[in-house]
């Protein structure tokens, strides 16, 4: 007879997955981000002031994952007519899961430069980027954006290219004129 109280271990599938995508990580880590949005005013304050850049960053991430979602669901479909309808089941994945990554990178940046104003530890150089958030998900990002900009970019190389330089030209405007 079995004891209820052992934990079974994990299979060995299982446990690659928890530790090369640690999802519950991610949206733990993605909570706390809005948590301390919520709760902190200084954060709150910093995102108001400079609102004239995150509106259009915001629209443009939304711009660029309907565009991932809808190059992932052409390429699928041109391959063969029968992976349109895989591509249409995954469509909704890629829109939240692109759409999540570069929320999360670019709010979780925009917190770094607020804290870092906040403690006075701003550079004083033409550009200030800042520092790289620190706790981006790599694999979700390749999954999730990297993955289906390159597929963008197979069914029309205008169009990523397009948007690839509006989301570099949002930030490098942000580095250049958020004081």
């Amino acid at each position: 007879m079995a004891t209820p109280n052992r934990t079974t271990p994990q299979a060995p599938v299982q446990s690659a997955l928890a530790t090369y995508l640690p999802l519950e990580k991610n949206y733990r880590d993605a909570m706390k981000l809005y948590t301390r949005f919520r709760q902190a005013q200084g954060f709150r304050q910093y995102l108001q002031r400079r609102a004239a850049f995150v509106v259009p960053a915001v629209a443009l991430f939304v711009l660029v994952s309907l565009a991932c979602t809808a190059a992932s669901v052409i390429f699928l479909a041109d391959r063969h007519a029968l992976l349109a309808l895989p591509g249409m089941m995954l469509a909704p994945f890629v829109l939240i899961g692109s759409l999540f990554i570069e929320a999360f990178v670019f709010f979780s940046w925009l917190e770094g430069r607020a804290l870092a104003q906040a403690l006075g530890r701003r550079s004083k150089r033409d550009f200030d980027f800042g520092q790289m958030p620190q706790n981006v998900p790599w694999v979700l990002a390749a999954l999730f954006l990297v993955l289906p900009l390159f597929i963008l970019a197979s069914v029309s190389v205008t169009a990523a290219v397009v948007l690839i330089l509006l989301a570099v030209g949002i930030v490098v405007a942000i580095a250049k004129f958020d004081r």
